[in-house]
């Protein structure tokens, strides 16, 4: 099968959507069908502007870029990609670029899936600003992309709901999975408090570092919970925003904890599962509206591991291991000390099931192989 995937961003640009988009696309190349990817050149300008990554076709594309990257505008779009696709599959409604070169492969008479990601997410963002103006876009680019859509995918049933309620189109759940050596080491905690010396109780931040990803808010609650466990120190992995970081380190500084924070920047897929198995919770404060199915939610479950999160709406669809609490320092720092001083709690927890990217590829697949089946009858 030839299939083509359409996302104004992907490597090098780092996040949850470009990570998640190379890892299935690579998983579906290993499977045997050919697949391409139409960006934009904006993140890549080192780059080629058309090479092939892991088996991965890519095709960067000049485009206009405003002020946030949902708002970017292709210039062009290469037909010639398009015309010889099986399928053609968009990441994000929120991006405008996306629903061009969807628009473009419609009118060719493509296939169009659409992998919907933060449905209507705006309007609960924290910046009265974008939830003012973002919002109305967001709500007129959906509607515009809901027209052109043959099978909505979504990667969790809130917003499946949401999608049905709102725009009056059904979805199909499709989560995104994990790399199989999650499942296939053993035990890693030992090796990380050797690698990196470290014998206090831990709690772990996980991700990119970004404002809206609440690192800062973590700071302030684990000031709290210092006072009740002080043999806790707060390991940080990421990278990202460094002026944020920097600020976030300042803050730590003022509040006297400087020395109970270890930043470790960007480590390792096996480091990062040693800090996961080492950690006795990892913390999610997001606030960011939009946290539709970060992908370390998947990887940490299938540790076994506990996750505490600000992120309400999609995330306490995805299991009992997953804690939602309020965006505030006190109630996560309550909960925080709660299951450090209760152990027994994460030990009653029964961890679901989850899948690996080359099930999710398998999955997607056959769902490629049906709409492209009854487009075909349709044609006929």
């Amino acid at each position: 099968m030839h299939v083509v995937h359409i996302s104004h961003s992907y490597y090098p640009v780092l996040g949850g959507k470009e990570r998640a988009l190379q890892r299935l696309t690579e998983e579906l190349v290993k499977l045997g069908h050919e697949v391409h990817i139409i960006t934009a050149i904006h993140g890549a300008e080192h780059r080629p502007r058309e090479e092939v990554l892991n088996g991965v076709y890519i095709h960067r594309v000049r485009s206009w870029k405003l002020c946030y990257p949902d708002l970017m505008i292709p210039r062009e779009a290469p037909r010639d990609v398009i015309e010889r696709a099986d399928i053609v599959h968009g990441w994000s409604q929120n991006s405008y670029f996306t629903y061009k070169v969807c628009r473009e492969a419609k009118k060719l008479g493509k296939p169009v899936i659409m992998y919907f990601l933060g449905v209507d997410y705006l309007k609960h963002h924290y910046n009265p600003f974008i939830r003012l103006f973002g919002y109305p876009y967001q709500k007129w680019i959906t509607k515009k992309i809901v027209k052109i859509t043959d099978l909505a995918l979504v990667t969790n049933e809130y917003e499946k709901k949401l999608l049905k309620e709102k725009y009056g189109i059904n979805a199909v759940v499709l989560p995104h999975g994990i790399d199989e050596i999650y499942l296939r080491l053993p035990n890693m905690a030992k090796y990380f408090r050797e690698r990196y010396s470290i014998e206090s109780r831990i709690i772990a931040y996980v991700g990119r570092l970004h404002p809206t990803k609440g690192l800062d808010l973590l700071i302030k609650a684990f000031a709290e919970v210092v006072k009740q466990v002080p043999d806790t120190i707060l390991v940080v992995a990421g990278k990202g925003d460094e002026k944020y970081l920097k600020e976030c380190m300042k803050l730590a500084k003022k509040l006297g904890i400087e020395n109970k924070i270890k930043y470790l920047d960007y480590v390792p897929e096996n480091d990062k599962i040693a800090l996961i198995d080492v950690a006795e919770v990892i913390v999610l404060p997001s606030k960011h509206a939009g946290e539709s199915y970060p992908l370390i939610i998947s990887e940490v479950i299938a540790r076994q591991k506990m996750i505490i999160t600000t992120c309400k709406g999609t995330l306490p669809y995805l299991g009992e291991s997953i804690i939602v609490v309020e965006p505030r320092v006190h109630s996560l720092a309550n909960t925080i000390i709660h299951l450090l001083t209760k152990q027994s709690y994460a030990k009653q927890i029964k961890y679901r099931h989850v899948s690996t990217w080359r099930n999710i590829a398998q999955w997607l697949l056959d769902l490629y192989h049906e709409i492209n089946t009854e487009s075909t009858v349709i044609e006929s």
